[in-house]
């Protein structure tokens, strides 16, 4: 009877033998990294592929615990899990999380545990497999980049179309208003005037055409290359470029900008905002009274403030605020509102790192405060 316990015995202890060196040989050989971790977080184990994954001899890991390589901002998901093991919510789990290599490189693994207990359910340590994954965020990362050029040439295009349609449109019905003049004008004194007008409108519209270069450009992102514009100059040019229409609806435009405040911009993005504002102050002007549009600006959070104020028609905030600056929207009965203008610009301050915002009242006026970047 003892010898056949015996034989039993040896039979159980071979086949635990060969379990465990099969273990071993698929633990140390295995193409990913693998581990035993104690309930402490202490390396008691790794296999090769750990030592290649993070850099570490296996002595050199095994005086560590994975909290010390953890990158502080995965730590803290990864705890809370083992912990929902430990209490026996959870029997495994997996997550993306980053290393720091030997090397002080950040490694970026899918890490899955399990957890291993005794037979009366104790929990012993747990069963860590670590999959590099580093080439997959490399190359995750470089796609992002290409696609944020993408997104931000299909900008730059759209408002390249904006401005060639809006900006250009705004020169060339200037420079047709001003032609009209000066052919129904008989006092020479006024002609003179109306022809200097004229060839400051020409000037204008050569700078234009310069700026649409820049709006193209496709080497840097757009903050990188603001270019320092004097803000009272750009607006007087801005309102260079529709002195005829103003001439036309009786309009008094007041810059009461300071001289020496300078804005850091795309010039071609300066020039269709200042232009779209304008414009549309004039193009909804109440009807019985003068049309004014003013232009100040102060230095608020270390930006400049451009307050465009009017006296015009209005807009009802209350029932338009959330909707004001986006595409196709309308607020006035006008057969050429296309609803693009205040979407295209609202973006081209942004891309210049600055922010819009309006108040307005129903028949009283509109201001909207464009903050640029100071240059």
């Amino acid at each position: 009877m003892l010898k056949n316990n015996d034989l039993a015995n040896q039979h159980l202890s071979e086949k635990l033998r060969l379990s465990e060196d099969r273990f071993s040989r698929a633990f140390e050989n295995a193409a990913i990294g693998m581990a035993i971790v104690s309930l402490k977080g202490k390396w008691l184990r790794i296999n090769n592929s750990i030592s290649k994954i993070l850099g570490y001899t296996s002595s050199e890991l095994l005086k560590l615990t994975f909290q010390d390589i953890t990158h502080p901002d995965d730590l803290d998901k990864d705890l809370d899990l083992l912990h929902d093991m430990l209490d026996g919510k959870i029997e495994s789990y997996q997550m993306e999380k980053r290393y720091f290599h030997k090397n002080g490189h950040l490694v970026w693994v899918i890490l899955a545990v399990s957890i291993i207990k005794n037979s009366n359910g104790k929990p012993l340590h747990f069963i860590s497999q670590l999959t590099d994954i580093s080439k997959v965020k490399e190359a995750e990362y470089e796609m992002k980049s290409v696609l944020d050029v993408t997104n931000d040439q299909n900008r730059r295009l759209l408002n390249f179309a904006h401005i060639v349609s809006h900006n250009l449109r705004s020169h060339s019905g200037n420079l047709t208003m001003l032609l009209n003049f000066i052919e129904t004008e008989t006092d020479e004194n006024s002609r003179k005037e109306l022809f200097n007008m004229f060839r400051h409108a020409a000037s204008n519209l050569q700078e234009t055409i310069g700026h649409l270069n820049e709006v193209v450009a496709v080497n840097t992102t757009i903050t990188q290359t603001l270019t320092k514009v004097n803000l009272k100059k750009a607006i007087n040019g801005a309102i260079g470029n529709i002195e005829a229409l103003l001439k036309a609806e009786d309009v008094i435009c007041i810059n009461d900008v300071e001289r020496d405040i300078n804005i850091g911009v795309v010039p071609a993005y300066l020039d269709s905002i200042l232009l779209n504002f304008l414009t549309n102050s004039i193009k909804y002007h109440a009807a019985g009274r003068t049309p004014v549009i003013k232009l100040f600006a102060e230095i608020e959070d270390n930006l400049v403030a451009l307050s465009i104020q009017d006296n015009g028609m209005g807009i009802d905030l209350r029932l338009n605020r959330d909707k004001i600056f986006g595409m196709y929207k309308t607020f006035h009965n006008n057969k050429d509102a296309r609803g693009i203008g205040l979407f295209i610009t609202k973006n081209q301050i942004e891309a210049m790192g600055g922010k819009v915002s309006v108040e307005s009242e129903v028949d009283k006026g509109t201001t909207f405060k464009i903050y640029f970047k100071q240059g």
